[in-house]
């Protein structure tokens, strides 16, 4: 078959339009991820103003055919819901609506977004770099308890099925979301667990798993011993069957602790953690190491911070020197009077609560 130019030109985008799904309509602002073969927006529930993530995956190869299957597909995700039951947040970005446009050869899913807008591991590690061993153990901390209520929460498919708990299925770099505390971006965040392999595998058939439930579960855990490597030591792009533990770089990791917890996510030369739940009890429980080095900013930063803690305060200093002169003046009228002399009250300081 031919390939015309106008087949291969680059769709485009749907920033500034209006997105009707079969539950609401979406007002799309702006692009955020451009990746082959899916977009990612900045967009707005027109029904209740609540912000979204809109995923638009396309194909040129896409027929008709191969299109209804993703509309079958889907159905017995449509009434999928995870909830604590409870106040906590366990950061996980479930669809609130996937649906297919044949006659665009488009599938959209939408998310509700976090409260603040984050981006893509890989995206946060380019900027960023390698991260310091204190930041990856805060970070493994919230997807392990992340991954712990997904691998047990119980799951009612629309057809009837019931299954205890689901893997992720696909982690990597793009399917973590970094989400600042706050506007400003620094190292306080929280991260967002995206791209399912139960709703990605619609899209993308060839990520479905034919190991069994409890076997995709610890390759989670495996997956994200390699992620945990690749933020210590800043690789984006690791060779295909890539161990850590034999990369150059793994010496320089002075954090012996953790590095033994990797090896046990990774099962190398190491046993295996029975599940997430147990895998975050051991890292809580880790020995806490202070870091020697950290980055020229932070270093610059803390040394400044240090600097003027260390330093008295104005006002100490100009009481200590009235009251060295009141003492030196008190002395002198002593040996002039030959008496003794009240001493100098030194009310300024008194007052100071």
């Amino acid at each position: 078959m031919s390939i015309t130019q106008e087949s291969t030109t680059e769709p485009k985008t749907l920033e500034g339009k209006i997105l009707s799904g079969l539950q609401g309509q979406y007002a799309i602002a702006s692009l955020s991820e451009n990746q082959p073969g899916v977009r990612i927006y900045q967009g707005t529930d027109l029904a209740t103003d609540h912000p979204v993530l809109v995923k638009e995956y396309y194909s040129f190869w896409w027929t008709a055919v191969e299109m209804q299957h993703m509309q079958a597909a889907l159905q017995p995700l449509e009434t999928i819901e995870l909830h604590s039951g409870g106040v906590q947040d366990f950061r996980l970005l479930i669809p609130q609506e996937m649906f297919v446009s044949v006659k665009d050869q488009r599938c959209y899913m939408v998310l509700r977004s976090p409260h603040h807008p984050g981006q893509s591991l890989k995206q946060y590690l380019e900027t960023h770099g390698s991260l310091s061993t204190t930041t990856v153990r805060h970070f493994l901390s919230q997807v392990l308890q992340s991954l712990w209520f997904l691998h047990g929460q119980i799951i009612d498919f629309a057809d009837g099925e019931t299954q205890k708990g689901t893997a992720h299925g696909n982690l990597n770099l793009n399917s973590l979301l970094i989400v600042p505390e706050s506007n400003a971006w620094n190292d306080q965040f929280q991260v967002y667990l995206r791209d399912f392999a139960l709703w990605e595998s619609v899209v993308a058939p060839e990520i479905v798993s034919s190991r069994s439930l409890n076997e995709q579960k610890q390759q989670d855990l495996r997956e994200l011993g390699t992620i945990a490597a690749q933020l210590l030591f800043g690789e984006l792009n690791p060779p295909e069957q890539w161990n850590p533990i034999q990369d150059a770089r793994w010496s320089s990791i002075s954090d012996q602790s953790l590095k033994q917890f990797i090896q046990q996510l990774l099962g190398i030369e190491a046993p295996s953690f029975s599940g997430a739940k147990a895998a975050r009890n051991q890292l809580l429980a880790l020995p806490v190491i202070e870091e020697l080095q950290e980055t020229e900013t932070n270093t610059e930063w803390e040394s400044i911070e240090l600097g003027q803690a260390d330093r008295p305060p104005l006002y100490f200093k100009i009481a200590f020197g009235v009251a060295v002169l009141g003492l030196v003046a008190n002395l002198g009228l002593l040996w002039v009077n030959k008496g003794a002399m009240q001493p100098p009250k030194f009310d300024f300081i008194q007052q100071r609560k």
